[in-house]
């Protein structure tokens, strides 16, 4: 029997990793494993490309799910990496395709705002191929 797999929405953001704190621990108690994926696109003003001298967007996205994974107290083989090019939401939803869950978090904006979650959130509640999880990250002062 194959494990079940949990795809992780990781930005780099104190909210991302919410979500992988959350998504390791449903790992651990389920035997699951992890798949981090993030996604890279150009910057583009008015539609087109900017290019910055020794700004490399893949890399900067291989890097950041690169140091999330290095933080997982999982065994190495129960966690893997993905960087899509595109932006977030498609690529997720994309590589929920064949995952048990999708877990992403989203930024808590407090008051009537808070009752919303992010465009990334909301297009993968909507578009998942399997369940979603919403880790809404929260200041260290909220209780």
């Amino acid at each position: 029997m194959t494990q079940a797999k949990i795809v992780v929405g990781i930005d780099g953001s104190d909210c991302s990793d919410a979500a992988l704190r959350w998504a390791e621990e449903y790992a651990d108690a389920t035997g699951a494993r992890l798949e981090l994926v993030t996604a890279w696109h150009w910057p583009t003003s008015y539609g087109v490309p900017i290019a910055y001298e020794g700004f490399d967007p893949e890399q900067d996205a291989q890097t950041t799910v690169e140091k999330a994974a290095s933080s997982v107290s999982l065994a190495a083989d129960r966690v893997q990496v993905k960087v899509a090019h595109g932006p977030a939401g498609p690529a997720l939803v994309s590589a929920s395709g064949h995952a048990a869950l999708l877990v992403i978090g989203t930024r808590g904006h407090g008051s009537l705002a808070g009752t919303l979650i992010g465009s990334t959130s909301n297009y993968c509640v909507h578009h998942a191929h399997c369940p979603v999880v919403v880790v809404r990250d929260r200041p260290a002062d909220a209780s």
